[in-house]
């Protein structure tokens, strides 16, 4: 099908440049579209008729593409001007991912609302755009309102916020199975705001000045991401379908994520679990290239993650929960870690002790500080009465509990970050005891839980990080996963030490197992240079499996592949994603 849109692309070009060269039309004779149903309209009622409209096949779904051409301004409410940025419509993976089927349940449109003077979606001072069903016929090329790289149309609609707005000063809402990809004043692609997501502010950053907006006729939330075939390679369950324990994380296509994945994955493959599986869930607009090799799930980047990237965690996992063909059992237990825990020994021992309303997690940093109750009295929203039970990852749940979780974890995180930008006050009070600028979305999944009466119970023995106490190498009774950040060698090799020798993390060094630093994943290099061979014995066990991990991984999988569309060579381009 691409080739075929090329040629008739280039065909059209031809034909437009004789044309010019002889002064006449360059659109040859056919049937007229029937254009039904594409307006833009305001709250009070009144409209103006899209006049162009196309319709074209991505990724094997049926997408419905407008272009809205403002021969004269609309009639908007007072105090609104006209639109004047354009966006144009594209292909993508999924929207809503609701379980909807393409019959007479399914909507015909799909409505994108942009508030003009509210933050939450409210009042009646907005304009609508929707796109219908409207041909089969794929139209040819030639008109100057197509996008070049794509062959979509363009939309107009309102520029987003701008310096005189207070912020935020606009928002937008997708009714319906379609999107909306948000691009800024370069044409670069920064998100995708559907359904699901409910009501999405609009700030000042990061700054939308266009778009695309589609429709389908075909529910995505019935379209199949994940091999079944690539997910058997990581899996020691005889039957995916049905209940067992799934292992995920959340993370984006960047080089800093492709040397975690890589030995993410080698450790689970070694880790001898318990009837369990192993799953990326991926931010991106499409699926990378480490998809083919790797079970991911991927869904588009919601805005606010440029706002404040841990967001993508409870985004990227309420998406995989919509998904009608790869959401999760209900009663499959979730073992949600982060793309830097790398798993020691199987999970059975924790897994073993949730249930539905009882989950389980490691000990967060601010456990049993009492500020973290008063900042939960503060946000809460229901359950304000309950207990915060302070965890971080591992979080360990039943899925029907995550799925509840996933949106309030979402929002609480939200809440969290923007009563920080906006109340100096409450930013005092909690930023430096708790670091609730980085760590919002910690406390947002532990405020979840409170709000929904899901019990956690607080372990400390299931994750080691790098900065915890050294535990010795030949230690009984380790932890099941370590939460690596960085390596260090003892004193009794430091000669051997000085190659790799790092000047940061000074303040985690001792006369013991930490003498000389040799790693840290904040380095640039730290996906191309690992330190190996290293001593066999001296290490703590920290350090000695975070090294042989990452080492066993690259050389069992191969190198990380560098390429211009979903990562960039490092050091440069270490932690360059595609969005």
């Amino acid at each position: 099908k691409d080739n075929n849109i090329m040629a008739n692309r280039d065909e059209a070009r031809r034909r437009t440049a004789a044309a010019q060269a002889e002064g006449r039309s360059s659109s040859p004779p056919r049937e007229p579209l029937r254009t039904t149903g594409f307006t833009t309209r305001t709250a009070d009622g009144s409209s103006t008729y899209a006049n162009h409209v196309v319709l074209t096949m991505a990724a094997g779904l049926v997408v419905i593409l407008v272009m809205l051409s403002w021969a004269n301004d609309p009639v908007l409410p007072s105090g609104v001007s006209s639109p004047s940025s354009s966006l144009a419509s594209a292909g993508a993976l999924r929207s809503s991912g609701n379980a909807r089927s393409a019959s007479s349940s399914q909507p015909e449109k799909t409505v994108l609302r942009i508030y003009h003077d509210s933050k939450i979606c409210k009042g009646t001072n907005y304009t609508s755009y929707e796109t219908t069903l409207v041909s089969s016929h794929i139209a040819s090329s030639g008109n100057n309102n197509i996008d070049d790289e794509t062959g979509y149309y363009k939309l107009s609609i309102p520029e987003g916020v701008d310096d005189n707005d207070p912020e935020p000063g606009k928002s937008m809402k997708i009714f319906g199975p379609g999107e909306v990809r948000l691009y800024n004043g370069q044409n670069d692609y920064v998100a995708t705001v559907v359904e699901l997501e409910g009501c999405t502010p609009m700030f000042k950053w990061p700054p939308i000045r266009s778009g695309r907006l589609m429709h389908r006729d075909t529910d995505p939330g019935k379209i199949c991401q994940v091999d079944p075939e690539v997910q058997k390679k990581f899996a020691t369950t005889k039957d995916i379908a049905k209940p067992h324990t799934r292992i995920v994380y959340s993370a984006e296509s960047s080089d800093y994520f492709g040397y975690q994945t890589y030995t993410n994955a080698f450790a689970f493959l070694n880790s001898s679990q318990t009837d369990a599986s192993w799953l990326r869930l991926l931010t991106c607009e499409v699926s990378d290239d480490l998809s083919k090799s790797f079970p991911t799930f991927a869904a588009p980047r919601s805005l606010y993650s440029k706002r404040y990237g841990p967001i993508n965690k409870p985004d990227i996992i309420e998406k995989w929960f919509k998904s009608e063909c790869d959401a999760p059992h209900p009663d499959d237990t979730i073992v949600v870690i982060d793309p830097d825990n790398f798993l020691m020994r199987d999970l059975a021992k924790w897994t073993s002790q949730v249930s539905r309303k009882n989950a389980l997690g490691q000990a967060a940093y601010y456990v049993g500080m009492p500020l973290v109750q008063q900042l939960w009295k503060e946000v809460c929203e229901m359950g304000c009465d309950d207990q915060v039970d302070a965890v971080g990852v591992p979080y360990v749940v039943k899925a029907s509990d995550l799925a509840e979780i996933a949106p309030l974890w979402r929002m609480y995180a939200m809440k969290i970050k923007e009563l920080v930008q906006t109340d100096q006050k409450f930013k005092d009070t909690y930023e430096r005891a708790l670091n609730i600028m980085w760590a919002a979305e910690m406390y947002a999944y532990n405020f979840a839980c409170a709000h929904l009466s899901i019990k956690t119970k607080v372990v400390r023995d299931m994750q080691a990080r790098d900065v915890d106490r050294s535990i010795p190498l030949d230690d009984p009774d380790p932890p099941a996963m370590i939460h690596m950040g960085r390596a260090w060698f003892p004193k009794q090799h430091a000669a051997a030490a000085e190659p790799w020798r790092h000047t940061e993390g000074e303040d985690f060094l001792d006369d013991g197992f930490r003498a000389v630093q040799v790693f840290c994943k904040c380095n640039q290099t730290a996906s191309t240079i690992i330190p190996w061979p290293v001593p066999s014995h001296g290490l703590d066990w920290q350090s000695y499996h975070t090294l042989r991990l990452m080492h066993d991984g690259l050389a069992h999988f191969g190198p990380v592949p560098v390429n211009t569309e979903f990562r960039h060579e490092p050091p440069q381009g270490y932690y360059w994603t595609k969005n």
